[in-house]
């Protein structure tokens, strides 16, 4: 992932680069083709090797689909203690991307494939806190029912804000700053960040998204929409219907992306040359 960064944050990089180092990953070679053959891209004819997918599915598209990958790579949801919330909490992330994705191309106000990354990683510490806390989260989740707590007041009483610890971690990976921002700030967006519409985009997005059923079993408050968020993506509430009726119809091409990004195909199919 480290090597994926420094690729992207390389304005002299290019696709090539990028397919250099995927190819020489067969589990993840093997991921990227099944993703690219999946129903979530609906190509007519069948995409064998790395060249073809990065040619096809676009550099900045395959970019993403990396990075969520080798994320995926140490946050499997068979390493989790509960599967099902791994699932949930991966299908919520790639539905929230998916539903960024579409706001950016109604807004225009940023690139839908860094969107899309946005999406993906707005909740990573709550998967991180999920796979290797597992004790601490059903902690916090006794403790929110037991003291009639909000969600948010809980993680702070127990002092494992999910945002927070994302927070540190994008740091640590030393991702760039709009992710930073995005994963800290996506609950309270404000005209104050450096990164205002992809901010408001996320949180947009989160809420759309739970409101058509994609919930991350993890989080146990209502739903609630930060007007702030609105003015970052220069829409109105009632501009939500039809958003929200776009990622409906995109929700069997989301499950498609993640059977793909997390089953994979086997390696024995897998042709990593160019």
């Amino acid at each position: 992932m480290s090597k994926i960064v420094a690729t992207l944050d390389n304005p002299h990089s290019s696709a090539g680069d990028l397919e250099r180092i995927i190819r020489h990953d067969q589990a993840l070679t093997a991921k990227l083709l099944a993703v690219a053959n999946s129903a979530y891209y609906g190509f007519r004819h069948e995409i064998t090797t790395v060249r073809r997918a990065v040619v096809g599915v676009g550099y900045g598209e395959v970019r993403n689909l990396v990075m969520g990958m080798s994320l995926l790579g140490f946050l499997h949801p068979s390493t989790f203690q509960n599967k099902e919330i791994a699932e949930n909490l991966w299908l919520h992330s790639l539905a929230v991307s998916e539903c960024c994705r579409i706001l950016g191309k109604e807004t225009g106000l940023f690139e839908q494939e860094s969107a899309f990354t946005a999406g993906l990683l707005h909740d990573i510490g709550k998967v991180v806190l999920a796979a290797f806390f597992p004790e601490d989260v059903e902690q916090l989740k006794y403790t929110i029912e037991k003291e009639g707590l909000s969600f948010r007041e809980g993680e702070r009483q127990l002092e494992m804000e999910h945002d927070r610890v994302g927070g540190s971690l994008a740091d640590h990976w030393e991702l760039p700053p709009m992710l930073v921002e995005v994963i800290t700030r996506h609950h309270s967006p404000s005209p104050t960040l450096n990164h205002y519409p992809m901010v408001s985009a996320v949180h947009v997005a989160d809420f759309i998204c739970r409101g058509l059923g994609f919930l991350d079993h993890y989080s146990t408050d209502e739903t609630t929409l930060n007007v702030k968020a609105l003015d970052g993506i220069n829409i109105q509430k009632e501009d939500l219907k039809p958003i929200a009726k776009k990622m409906h119809e995109r929700r069997q091409a989301v499950r498609a992306l993640w059977e793909g990004m997390v089953q994979g195909i086997p390696t024995e199919n897998v042709n990593p040359s160019v």
